[in-house]
């Protein structure tokens, strides 16, 4: 990355290209939090369990905005509070995430164990398409209700 909102492809490779935008170890926690966990404040994505550093955070925010997967606003409720929504670019990540699920939860379960792979060995395995589309219609939901 030139500075912290642009993106450098290295080829013209998707793979590699994808793994410009996704391939960090944050940006995708972050859409996860927002798609699975209806996050949009910065302190409600601090409180995630990897412990994200945030000057990290908001350059990853930032980085998301830029490339049209989120937007910013400010509240108008309380002037102090931002938050940061899922754009149809952002949602249209969820697939992804739902492919490393179900990958990961194939090959690491013991890791894993029974924390989060019910839901993974259930609805994402046997009826992933449903479970992709209600989640994307719950997050619109959450969307439009959110006072901001």
């Amino acid at each position: 990355m030139e500075n912290d909102t642009v993106v450098q492809f290295r080829s013209l490779c998707p793979v590699a290209t994808g793994l410009d935008v996704f391939g960090d170890k944050w940006t995708l926690l972050i859409l996860r939090d927002m798609l699975f966990l209806h996050k949009s404040t910065f302190n409600e994505f601090k409180a995630a369990p990897e412990l994200m550093p945030s000057k990290m955070l908001s350059n990853r925010l930032k980085k998301l905005e830029s490339l049209g997967y989120i937007s910013r606003k400010k509240g108008e409720v309380n002037k102090k509070n931002v938050h940061y929504l899922l754009e149809e670019k952002g949602m249209e990540t969820f697939p992804i995430m739902v492919e490393i699920a179900l990958f990961t939860t194939d090959f690491y379960y013991d890791h894993l164990g029974d924390t989060y792979t019910e839901v993974v060995k259930t609805r994402m395995k046997n009826d992933k398409d449903n479970y992709i589309n209600e989640m994307i219609e719950s997050y619109k939901s959450f969307k439009e209700s959110l006072v901001i």
